[in-house]
């Protein structure tokens, strides 16, 4: 595990290991933890319903934390999103089977004239 930054590597100033900027300069001393708030998770698990293949890659900065309730958030986003593409996928082979169907039909029609 890294060690809390305590002093900004640009300018030299001491800071907080608590402090995500330099309060002197501006430099980003370490990555802010992604949000848990009930909106932001749901906005997590629409996205994963609706866009599936970028759920997963949302849910990585959660799955880094190390936290359980963030940790879970991610995995609930991975487990939302292969869902999703597996939904997607059955619905499509329907599609594309049901199709397929019909455009036997059609030609053994045709060929039977």
């Amino acid at each position: 595990m890294e060690e809390p930054i305590s002093q900004c590597p640009q300018c030299h100033t001491t800071v907080r290991p608590t402090d995500y900027f330099c309060y002197n300069c501006g430099k980003n001393l370490h990555a802010k933890p992604p949000s848990v708030t009930p909106v932001s998770q749901g906005l997590l698990y629409a996205g994963s319903l609706l866009l599936p293949p970028l759920g997963i890659w949302w849910a990585l900065p959660y799955l880094k934390q190390p936290d359980s309730r963030s940790r879970t958030v991610g995995w609930i986003a991975v487990i939302l999103t292969v869902l999703s593409l597996l939904l997607a996928v059955w619905y499509t082979m329907k599609i594309v089977n049901g199709v397929t169907s019909t455009v036997n039909q059609q030609m053994q029609l045709y060929q039977g004239l």
